[in-house]
């Protein structure tokens, strides 16, 4: 699992330039980092919801994609520009998160767009690829 979601970073970044990114899966009741660019990569880290800390917990429980910008401020880390978090979904199972971060500039449309493909993509291979892939 954790070489298929370094995979998917890989070739995204390729995609869509950014300095961080977390593929967050659920394990065990928690979202977990499988694999990562930069440091794990979240917003809100210390808010509770109701799968955990974070809003990538957020993410995951209501399915949404969430698009931040920032002028540099109200992020922990003030040199982030964007920040994007994507549900990992397949059918109506719901595996994860992907999160990416970068300092340089916003996320655009079409980079949205282009995330939520290569989540879509990377949560089917996770459920053909099995438990334990």
């Amino acid at each position: 699992m954790r070489e298929r979601c370094e995979d998917v970073l890989r070739g995204l970044r390729e995609a869509v330039p950014f300095q961080m990114a977390t593929v967050w899966i659920h394990a065990d009741g928690r979202l977990v980092p499988s694999a990562a660019v930069g440091r794990p990569v979240d917003l809100l880290e210390s808010v509770p919801f109701e799968q955990g800390l974070g809003l990538r917990s957020w993410v995951y429980r209501t399915g949404r994609t969430v698009r931040i910008p920032s002028r540099g401020r109200g992020f922990r880390d003030s040199a982030l520009r964007g920040f994007l978090a994507v549900p990992l979904e397949s059918g109506r199972r719901r595996l994860g998160v992907l999160a990416v971060a970068r300092t340089d500039a916003e996320f655009t449309d079409d980079e949205v767009r282009r995330v939520e493909e290569a989540a879509s993509r990377l949560a089917v291979a996770l459920v053909q690829e099995g438990p334990g892939g």
